[in-house]
């Protein structure tokens, strides 16, 4: 490539020392220095390991294991561009009922704390009322 450094859309030195995140967790598959990444369209960071594709966004490289494994089977030369333009990761609501829990099992949970609450107010409502009705000698 022939750009210069104010043509990258991140610092050569940077460029230098970023490494695929999914790569660095398995060096013994990847060797003494996994997860490097080559510049692609001047807006992605490509992994030569994993395949993984990590858009630069406003000079920002998106280096999250999620965000890479997303583009993995997109062709380079399908690549969104500007990276910009891509649909963003969307984490899960926890407005989603199928998050952890269905509705029915978040509203006996609340229920079940509710119940244990009770019993907690009732067993300290004994204890201090035998503290404060003890036999005084």
């Amino acid at each position: 490539m022939s750009e210069t450094n104010q043509d990258l859309p991140i610092s050569a030195d940077l460029l230098e020392i970023l490494r695929d995140p999914a790569a660095v967790q398995e060096p013994e598959k990847y060797g003494a220095d996994p997860g490097q990444l080559e510049l692609v369209h001047n807006s992605w960071l490509v992994s030569k390991d994993t395949g993984y594709k990590y858009p630069i966004k406003d000079g920002i490289p998106v280096m999250l294991i999620e965000e890479g494994e997303r583009w993995k089977d997109t062709s380079i030369d399908e690549l969104p561009m500007p990276p910009e333009t891509a649909e963003p990761l969307v984490a899960p609501s926890l407005d989603e009922p199928d998050l952890f829990l269905s509705s029915t099992d978040q509203g006996g949970l609340n229920y079940a704390l509710l119940v244990a609450g009770l019993l907690l107010g009732l067993f300290l409502f004994i204890g201090l009322w035998r503290f404060l009705t003890r036999d005084k000698e």
